[in-house]
């Protein structure tokens, strides 16, 4: 009831590649939903933001993280990874590509599915960005033996993704190829860069 007056059919189609029926609908904030209905008995959705950068502080990487560290409705510290311990899921992730981050989760259970998508949606539009979080997620200094050491999680894995001869291949053809674009920064953060980021900036991204 009512759900014609938010919500706009912008097209409707059955795509036999999915062997169902496909709507783009359209809500009057401006959100745009694709729904597919067909017999897979995974249930399966995804929120997805456009967050392009415009240096290689791995800003949106690092938010990707953050967001999965504790929400207004569900303030646990890390209810992601409760999700992947007590979750019925039969997918649950985050990704950030050069663009766009994407946050999927799939389940078989309804009520399963329905607490994921509650989690997920809460968590990426009320996140608590806690700066505990920054500083685990993201990065920090620390001292050990007189010698100051950068860690972070985010820190950590570009530091072994960058220093991969395929992803060395992979970015310098990319930088070549759209210079002067954000395809010329690495959202996922170089370590030499990522040191740079503020948590205040990470909370001005995110807004």
């Amino acid at each position: 009831p009512g759900m014609d007056v938010k919500w706009k059919v912008l097209k409707e189609e059955n795509i036999s590649e999915v062997n169902g029926n496909v709507k783009l609908l359209k809500h009057e904030s401006g959100l745009e939903v694709v729904g597919v209905n067909n017999q897979d008995k995974n249930k399966v959705f995804a929120i997805s933001f456009a967050t392009p950068v415009t240096d290689s502080t791995g800003v949106a990487h690092i938010l990707e993280h953050l967001v999965l560290n504790g929400s207004k409705k569900y303030p646990s510290k890390e209810p992601f990874t409760q999700l992947l311990k007590g979750s019925l899921k039969t997918f649950l992730n985050a990704f950030t590509y050069s663009d766009k981050t994407i946050y999927p989760v799939a389940s078989e259970n309804d009520q399963d599915f329905m607490n994921l998508m509650s989690v997920y949606l809460d968590a990426v539009f009320k996140p608590l960005l806690r700066e505990k979080a920054f500083a685990q997620e993201g990065w920090r200094h620390t001292w050990e033996k007189e010698e100051m050491k950068f860690k972070g999680v985010v820190f950590n894995e570009m530091k072994g993704a960058t220093n991969n001869p395929d992803w060395v291949m992979w970015w310098t053809s990319i930088k070549s190829l759209f210079p002067n674009s954000n395809y010329a920064h690495e959202s996922g953060g170089l370590p030499l860069e990522i040191v740079n980021l503020s948590y205040e900036q990470l909370k001005e991204f995110h807004r």
